[in-house]
Order: structure tokens, then C-alpha cells, then sequence
């Protein structure tokens, strides 16, 4: 006899460490792959219920948290009656009263007709039920998240990976009912009509913009598009050794990395501008904090994607969706944006351009598809400064506290000051990824570009690697950040060149590098 997903998670042994959570929560993903003639029935119950369906397909994972489960980790919501995951009735109404409240200033609908259309405490039950919601089949997957960087009691931002699995909902299809009460029945039909379809639409619009947690990351949305009042979009193309989540064994693009990654340099800005105070101020009142909604979020929309091999990189292509509540938050991320894809990448490997080393594929190569600066430093130089006048236009500049990215051992975040440095260096016949056979010729000058192949042609440059040769203090080690980054861009019709990013160029290691760097390019901070 199957169990359910609830069932499996009732009879688990409470876990001890990482681990043994995978462990469990891979019992309650097979559990419920087995419950599909419970969602059978569930839709076919939902369908005889409804007086209007609305059926939805989500365009990545959905985290709907319900319980508290072994080690304070969020689980998600399972009916108690059929045991597997759901959407209550509850957090749809939740959804489509924000929704609703959007729409009645653009549609001129009064809040007392919305109260009327989906009730209140105080009048009671409203014109239109929202059912609970269902999948149509399983869909529950062991998800990570694994947040690198975290803010210490020191007030400092140390890099300290701490990977947890959950289990969220992977492209799940729901069918969602709503149902005209009894005190719509008092309306006459073409009356309920009108209020079941202002709700479906209400529903609809919600749904894109995302539902449930996390959605500031791309999860619990129908579709990518904006639900914020600013929002702007950019092409990509994505070349990368791979994004992971729980299965390793498996590569897929996760917005979560992309937006892990724009923290990442938003805050190497903001603490080269401002106080630590203010830094963390601005950056809660952006990405979100403690009982804090954000302004910003992120939605991603891929249009091709390849899975690629150990050989052969992961690729995709799509578009960027950044939205805020704000204009000039809206500016702000837009830039982030910018330097970000110039100066780095996101996933494994994210410090280094795509290239074959110690005979694996390495590293990430990106760009958007219509901003990429050519190999110029007077425009380099304007671009960086209209960055920094984004964030002052936000917040006016104070005197920032003393940031230091520390050693291998403590290793703290990188911060754009006066003891960081950007340098351009051209690479005339470095090839696109996507002409590079990288098992055979990706460890060629063409491949690797001119700014790696200095970082790679001596110990003293490159990270220490597993039999200990390398210096930490420069390129990293094991399981600690480089101190410096490689990008690769490609300008169309125009030399393409590395930038070549190097934090804490104070420490005389990385001031060597940035030395033997010099003749070779262009600095531009």
C-alpha cells in the first residue's frame, strides 16, 4: 500500500544533519510520486465544484510553506486530509486581494465592491469562493538554497556557504475553482458572471506576478511578466560549467543564482559608498530582510536551454526581468545589472571565463545581448560613475566604514574601494563559446584569454589547488572565493578583451598581479 506525502514525512526519523534532511525529504518526493490518482480525483472534484476553472502552468518551482518541520525547516503545505502538497484557499484569496486593490484605483472598482466580490471579517462571506488548489500531477522535487554570503555580528559580510535542501513544487499545473456563494446567488446571472470572471482576472494577473516565498527570486510565478510599476527586460545568453541545486547530478538555470550574484556586487557598491548602517539599510529595502518585503524582484524567461555535458557547457538564452516599486530603485538594479555581466558570471565557477582545466570543463561566460561596453576606458570610466551616481541618487554618500575582503581563512565580502581595481585587457582573437570545442582546445590562449593566462602562468598568481600549489592570497583555494575576477566580453565588431577585477589589491600578492597586469591593459578603476 502507498503513503502519501505527509505520511512519509510522519514516519521519517527526525534527522540530525544535512544529510540525513536529503535523506527524508527524497522519501517524501517518491512517496508522493506515487499519489497520482489522488490528483485525479482532486481535479475531478475541483472541475464538478466550480462554476469557473482556471487552469495554470507555473514557469519554475513554487515554495508554498505550510509547517514547521524537523530544524525550524519550512515545509511545504500539505492537506491534512489527502496529504499531498496544495495552494490553500486562503493564500489565493490572500493573492487576489492585493491584486484587487491594485486594479480598483486603475478600473475605478471601490474597496466596498471588492469586500462584496471576496468578503470580509466584518460582511462575511463575499460573491466568489476561492476552492483549494490542486496539482494535477506530482510535482514535488528536493530544491536547495545555499546562501554564501551573510552578514556576522561584527557587521561584516563573511563568506560562509551554508547549503539547505527543501522541497518545493517543480513546474507544477494547478487547476484552480472558483465558485459563485450563496449570497451571489442573489445577484442574477449575468451579475455573478461578471463578478467570477473580475475575479478570475484579478487571479490571473496575480499569479503572474508570483505567489507563495521566494518570489522575489523567481519562484511561484505563471509567467514573467511585470506586476511591479517599474520593471525592464534584457536578452542573455549563458554559457557555464553549471547552476545546481539539490541534485548535483543535474543542471539547470536557477534565478536564485542570478540574484544571489546581484547582491553580491550590489553590496560591493553600496559598501564602497556608504556606513554599514545605511549599506544594510539599502540593500534590505531592495532585496528584502527580517519581516521586510523588498522592492526588487526577478523574473526569468527562457526561451532555449541546453543541458549540456562534462564536456560540453550548459547554455541558455531568454530574458531578464528586473521590476521595483521605485524608479530610482529600479535604476539602481539596472546597473547592477550592467557590471555584473562585464565583470563576472554566477553558478560554479563564476570567477572565471569558460575554459578546460585539469581536464574539466571551468567557469561562466554571459553577457546581454544589447549592452555590452566595447575596450574603452573613457567609456568604462563614465559607466562606472553613473553606477556609483545611481545608488547616490537613493542615498546621499557617507563616509564607509573600513572594508577589508580578509584571508583564505576569513574570508569577507569584496567591497569597490580604494583598494580594488578593474583593468581591461585585450584578447584580439579570443573565441565566442559557442564556437570552442572545449575537451579539445579549451585550454588554448584563444580560449582561455589573455588576463587568465597571466593568472595561470605562475603559482604565485593562481589559486592553491588539491595537492596544495597555488597562492590562497591571490586566486583562492578549496572551497574560498578567488580574489579575483574574469570576465570575458565580446563587443560587437570590436576587440574583444577580459576584465580583470582585483579586490584587496592592498595585500602585496594580488599587488604583484595587478603589477605584471598593468603593461598589458587598461585600468579603469
Amino acid at each position: 500500500m502507498s503513503i502519501n506525502p505527509l505520511q512519509a514525512l510522519n514516519i521519517a526519523t527526525i534527522p540530525h544533519d544535512e544529510k540525513d534532511i536529503t535523506s527524508v525529504l527524497n522519501q517524501v518526493q517518491y512517496a508522493e510520486a506515487t499519489c497520482q490518482d489522488i490528483y485525479d480525483k482532486l481535479t475531478q472534484r475541483t472541475k464538478n465544484l466550480a462554476d469557473e476553472i482556471l487552469e495554470v502552468e507555473f514557469s519554475w518551482r513554487v515554495r508554498v510553506g505550510g509547517m514547521r518541520g524537523f530544524r525550524e525547516l519550512l515545509l511545504p503545505v500539505f492537506h491534512p486530509v489527502y496529504g499531498v502538497p496544495y495552494f490553500p484557499s486562503s493564500s489565493l484569496k490572500g493573492a487576489i486581494l492585493a491584486q484587487a486593490k491594485i486594479n480598483a484605483k486603475k478600473e475605478e472598482i471601490s474597496l466596498q465592491e471588492v469586500k462584496e466580490m471576496l468578503g470580509d471579517i466584518d460582511d462575511g462571506i463575499g460573491t466568489v469562493q476561492i476552492l483549494d488548489a490542486f496539482p494535477t500531477s506530482p510535482c514535488l522535487s528536493v530544491d536547495m538554497a545555499n546562501p554564501q554570503w551573510t552578514w556576522n555580528n561584527e557587521n561584516k559580510v563573511k563568506y560562509d556557504p551554508k547549503p539547505h535542501a527543501l522541497l518545493s513544487m517543480e513546474y507544477p499545473e494547478v487547476v484552480i475553482g472558483l465558485v459563485s456563494t450563496s449570497k451571489g446567488k442573489h445577484h442574477n446571472q449575468s451579475q455573478i458572471n461578471d463578478d467570477l470572471q473580475t475575479v478570475k482576472i484579478w487571479l490571473e494577473k496575480a499569479l503572474m506576478g508570483g505567489i507563495g516565498s521566494r518570489v522575489s527570486a523567481g519562484y511561484g510565478r505563471t509567467s514573467v511578466n511585470s506586476n511591479l510599476p517599474h520593471s525592464c527586460e534584457y536578452s542573455f545568453r549563458f554559457y557555464s560549467q553549471g547552476i545546481y541545486g539539490a541534485d548535483t547530478n543535474y543542471r539547470e538555470f536557477r534565478p536564485i543564482a542570478l540574484r544571489g550574484m546581484l547582491r553580491y556586487w550590489f553590496r560591493a557598491i553600496a559598501l564602497g559608498l556608504y556606513d554599514t548602517e545605511r549599506a544594510k539599510k539599502f540593500e534590505n529595502e531592495l532585496f528584502g530582510g527580517l519581516s521586510q518585503e523588498g522592492s526588487f524582484r526577478l523574473g526569468i524567461n527562457l526561451e532555449d536551454e541546453k543541458e549540456g555535458s562534462k564536456k560540453k557547457p550548459y547554455f541558455c538564452e531568454g530574458k531578464i526581468l528586473l521590476e521595483t516599486k521605485t524608479e530610482k530603485h529600479l535604476k539602481v538594479m539596472e546597473n547592477v545589472l550592467y557590471l555584473a555581466s562585464h565583470l563576472g558570471g554566477f553558478g560554479r565557477g563564476s570567477r572565471r571565463p569558460l575554459h578546460w582545466n585539469n581536464n574539466r570543463l571551468r567557469g561562466c561566460s554571459w553577457q546581454l545581448s544589447d549592452y555590452i561596453l566595447p575596450y574603452s576606458q573613457p567609456q568604462w570610466e563614465t559607466f562606472i560613475e553613473d553606477v556609483f551616481d545611481s545608488f547616490r541618487a537613493v542615498y546621499s554618500e557617507t563616509k564607509p566604514d573600513n572594508h577589508s575582503p580578509g584571508n583564505s581563512h576569513n574570508r569577507y565580502q569584496d567591497v569597490l574601494n580604494e583598494n580594488a581595481s578593474i583593468y581591461l585587457i585585450p584578447s584580439k582573437n579570443l573565441e565566442y563559446p559557442n564556437s570552442v570545442n572545449y575537451s579539445q582546445d579549451g585550454y588554448k590562449d584563444y580560449v582561455i584569454g589573455a588576463g587568465l593566462q597571466l593568472l595561470y602562468s605562475s603559482d604565485h598568481y593562481k589559486g592553491k589547488n588539491r595537492e596544495g600549489r597555488g597562492n590562497s592570497n591571490v586566486g583562492g583555494t578549496l572551497g574560498t572565493p578567488s580574489f579575483v575576477w574574469i570576465q570575458s566580453n565580446y563587443p560587437d565588431q570590436d576587440t574583444p578583451y577580459q576584465a580583470v577585477t582585483i579586490f584587496g589589491i592592498n595585500h602585496s600578492d594580488r599587488s604583484a598581479f595587478a603589477s605584471a597586469l598593468s603593461p598589458k591593459s587598461i585600468q579603469v578603476w
